[in-house]
């Protein structure tokens, strides 16, 4: 796998994770906290007055995730003292991890999310990977939320997913499943297994499935490798398929004259979706052009700049 390609799309993947997870933070009323709870919840009652925008969630500058948690009836608690406390007292981080799993409150499974996930380490680990194991579909799901704040550069949390897209599913947790596969700087010998696994899931039955296996394929396989899958998405009947594989291109070194051809076709084409087109045109100024190419890329992008201009 490219090195320079994948370093900096694991790192934002990952803040996005974080963001997504300090997303769930607000305050409320809910079941009581568990016991464990109380000394952090002392720490938040005792420091100095905060304005209400703090109270509900805002984290520090600069950091993805919240400065308190509201996990049940009372005062919330400060986040970096549940997350000191919990990477130093085995106990306490088994009695997170336990009410992650069986909180039946969304807003408070999205905080135990969060405080898990920079907690980290190996104790979590293995317990996302106990629960991702699960037939149990709560199980499960609550151990691939733990397991996506885990880069795939670990080979055991490659390994969970890939058995889960190997076993098969129903199209949507297929779907789920692929996009936990957020691109890792690993070996290619280490990459070779999972781009095998979305080369297949790229000629899926389902749309859906397609489009997201393809994305994810030109991020994780060779750029020869990929172009073939990259150019039957491009000619795909699917609009979301097609869709997928412009950005894909665009976001690879995937280069070929079929590819560019695809982009000219979609580019020049009125019964193609405008944003489409317009994304053709961009991943096209990453191609060498003839003169004619040049002149039916120059159209479709004043075309797709006058589109934008009348949408704004």
């Amino acid at each position: 796998m490219n090195l320079k390609q994948a370093l900096p799309i694991a790192v934002v993947s990952a803040a996005i994770g974080a963001l997504a997870g300090g997303a769930y933070v607000r305050h409320r009323d809910r079941v009581e906290p568990a016991p464990a709870l109380a000394a952090a919840r002392a720490d938040a009652a005792a420091a100095p007055a905060r304005d209400d925008a703090s109270v509900h969630g805002g984290g520090e500058a600069g950091s993805p995730y919240p400065r308190y948690l509201a996990l049940g009836n009372g005062a919330p608690a400060s986040f970096e003292a549940l997350r000191k406390r919990a990477a130093s007292d085995p106990a306490f981080l088994q009695d997170l991890l336990q009410r992650f799993r069986n909180d039946p409150q969304p807003d408070a499974r999205g905080e135990l999310l969060a405080l898990l996930q920079a907690v980290g380490g190996e104790d979590v680990l293995r317990y996302a990977l106990s629960l991702a194991a699960s037939t149990r579909g709560q199980d499960e799901r609550a151990g691939l939320d733990l397991l996506g704040g885990y880069s795939l550069e670990r080979a055991e949390v490659r390994e969970a997913l890939l058995a889960k897209l190997r076993a098969g599913g129903d199209a949507q947790r297929e779907v789920e499943l692929i996009r936990l596969l957020t691109p890792a700087a690993v070996a290619d010998e280490d990459a070779a297994p999972v781009a095998a696994q979305l080369a297949t899931l790229a000629r899926d039955p389902d749309p859906e499935v397609r489009a997201e296996a393809v994305f994810q394929l030109a991020q994780w396989a060779d750029p020869v490798q990929a172009e073939d899958a990259l150019h039957r998405a491009l000619l795909d009947p699917a609009a979301a398929v097609r869709s997928k594989a412009i950005n894909a291109v665009a976001g690879s070194h995937a280069r070929s004259e079929r590819l560019k051809d695809a982009l000219l076709a979609i580019a020049a084409d009125p019964a193609s979706a405008p944003g489409d087109r317009g994304a053709a045109a961009l991943a096209l100024q990453d191609f060498r052009l003839s003169r004619a190419e040049y002149a039916l890329w120059k159209r479709a992008q004043a075309r797709a700049d006058a589109e934008s201009g009348e949408g704004g």
